[in-house]
């Protein structure tokens, strides 16, 4: 790949030197004056727009990774290797996954290029990928067909450690790099300096924000650790709280199938920490989450996804994602996956009971029910006692297993209920057993969908 690239920069950067010939600056090498920054992932891009604010220098940003294809599979195609080599500032990540940029940058047609490098940047807060308990090392196959490749690169430039690359998955490597970022857009553009460090000034004050609700939950949680059954990108979160986890394999792993031990490893784990919840990161193929669950005791734990940025495209910018919104999403993971509640989905005394469903009729009690699924803002933070029939439900796909009471209408001709989450005291009863159930009535969104649900409950 690296010969690829220096014969392809050959051909494309003559032409894009030549356009750039007697251009002594990074704005003239633009061609039309316009600032031009590229940023290779999400995270990069959203902070750069919100350091330019209304942006009155009418820069033009590229997100260079916008296929869906995540940092450590890309490879650049011409068109982006020429939008590179001519823009004004170019950011990017720095580990392993962008050895492509090296030969780019060497050959650039702007040599008054700003170029960041995140790692260098954040220098020794930069960590190794660490290989923890029950973690599944690359296979020895893969070992050997990439030995000669590893043996020249290390011949090249002497063996380094492997850095771990997901530092913007820290809001507090974040904080840093939003201020040196400020710092080279100002550079770019004085003119509007004052209107930058502003704006990063704003949005630095709502990393630290979240950063501390992250720390608060954390605090708060009944656990510390986390599992994931999948690859683990987000070590420096982990780390900025002091997090345990456990995962199948490290962040940049090329790996997707799990071995037996390492199933089994993980599933011990959960039964023995008797974890809610087995984590994923973002896409489709959650197979050894399910796998992990299925080999578990209770068979019972949700599976839940955080975000880690990786395939965030200009598509879903539009539709609205940001750094920001993404993490605030992850934190709620977060917080289901730690046992973590919301103060409305916790309450000190189960004994007030708020709505007492058994105290209703039949026909009744189905009116409020259909009521409290209706409109569930209302009933929020309240404690909920009913008695119905138990049932359950598992989502083959998703490896979750949900409960329910559930209570039918006066003619007995229908049925509706509320799923409900049993605290660590208490065994799920059978299909169709008769039970009374009391706790906190809560509202989750899962896919499209939001659902009702009865939080640390008891069975009385």
């Amino acid at each position: 790949m690296k010969k690829y690239i220096i014969l392809l920069l050959a051909v494309i950067l003559t032409a894009g030197c030549l356009s750039a010939c007697g251009k002594g600056n990074g704005q003239a090498a633009a061609g039309d004056g316009k600032l031009k920054i590229v940023a290779t992932i999400f995270p990069e891009y959203d902070w750069v727009m919100n350091i330019l604010g209304s942006n009155p220098a009418n820069a033009e940003v590229t997100m260079l990774l916008d296929s869906g294809v995540d940092l450590h599979s890309f490879q650049p195609t011409a068109e982006e290797i020429l939008k590179v080599s001519t823009c004004d500032m170019f950011i990017y990540v720095g580990g392993e996954s962008d050895e492509w940029v090296e030969d780019v940058l060497k050959q650039a047609a702007n040599k008054n290029m700003i170029v960041i490098n995140l790692l260098e940047v954040l220098g020794d807060a930069v960590k190794e990928e660490e290989v923890v308990e029950g973690m599944q090392e690359e296979h020895e196959h893969e070992h050997e067909e990439e030995h000669e490749h590893e043996e020249e690169h290390e011949h090249e430039h002497g063996e380094e450690p492997e850095y771990d690359e997901h530092v913007w998955l820290s809001l507090r490597n974040a904080e840093a790099l939003v201020e040196y970022i400020s710092l080279s857009v100002c550079k770019l553009d004085p003119a509007n300096a004052d209107a930058y460090k502003s704006n990063a000034a704003n949005y630095v004050g709502k990393l630290k924000a979240l950063d501390e609700k992250y720390k608060t939950a954390v605090e708060g949680a009944s656990l510390k650790t986390i599992l994931f059954g999948d690859r683990f990108p987000f070590r420096y979160m982990a780390d900025d709280y002091g997090l345990s986890y456990y995962a199948a394999f490290v962040g940049c792993s090329a790996e997707s199938e799990a071995s037996f031990e390492t199933v089994t490893f993980l599933a011990g784990k959960v039964d023995e920490l008797s974890l809610p919840a087995v984590l994923t990161i973002e896409g489709k193929d959650h197979r050894i989450a399910q796998t992990v669950v299925q080999n578990t005791r209770t068979k019972d734990q949700k599976i839940l996804t955080m975000d880690s940025m990786q395939s965030t495209t200009a598509k879903d910018v539009q539709n609205g994602v940001t750094y920001l919104s993404v993490m605030e999403s992850n934190l709620e993971v977060l917080k289901k996956a730690l046992g973590s509640m919301d103060p409305k989905e916790t309450a000190s005394d189960l004994s007030k009971i708020d709505v007492d469903l058994t105290e209703l009729s039949s026909t009744m009690v189905f009116a409020q029910v259909y009521s409290m699924i209706s409109d569930p803002e209302q009933f929020e933070g309240k404690v909920v006692k009913m008695e119905g029939s138990s049932w359950q439900f598992l989502d083959d796909e998703t490896g979750k297993r949900y409960y329910a009471c559930i209570i039918k209408d006066a003619m007995a001709c229908c049925a509706q209920g509320i799923e409900f989450e049993l605290t660590k005291e208490y065994a799920y009863p059978e299909d169709n057993a008769q039970i009374c159930v009391v706790g906190v009535f809560a509202v989750y969104t899962e896919g499209n969908y939001r659902y009702c649900v009865l939080k640390n409950a008891r069975l009385v």
